[in-house]
């Protein structure tokens, strides 16, 4: 889904400008149009960078790596948080609810009781 802000690999503009370089070269190449929204737009990069025959395209990931070096380790998932502290992923209520027994209430009519 949609990961929001947390790329700020992407918040500078000379890296901006140069993935939009990249993103060019890819599309002449592989006939792939990769966007900046995507989640795993780095990753997408370094695939066709690896599998490209043109050198371009591994010297303007170099060169972003270089500008932005703090993502260059894979991001750790992110944590579940549940009022303040931490939830195991393991550990997921049920969602089996038994239910219970339906009491049928009294009909009344003018403040009496009725049988049915």
């Amino acid at each position: 889904m949609s990961t929001g802000l947390s790329d700020h690999w992407l918040m500078h503009r000379q890296v901006v400008s140069l993935v939009n370089q990249c993103r060019r070269l890819i599309r002449e190449e592989f006939a792939v149009a990769l966007r900046l929204s995507d989640a795993d737009l780095r990753q997408q990069l370094r695939h066709y960078a690896g599998v490209s025959q043109d050198t371009r395209i591994r010297a303007l990931l170099n060169e972003i790596d270089s500008l932005a070096p703090e993502l260059q380790a894979e991001p750790e998932a992110p944590r579940q948080m549940y009022r303040g502290q931490e939830v195991r992923s393991e550990e997921k209520p049920s969602l089996t609810i038994t239910p219970k027994p339906v009491k049928k209430s009294k009909r009344m009519y003018r403040g009496r009781p009725v049988e049915d």
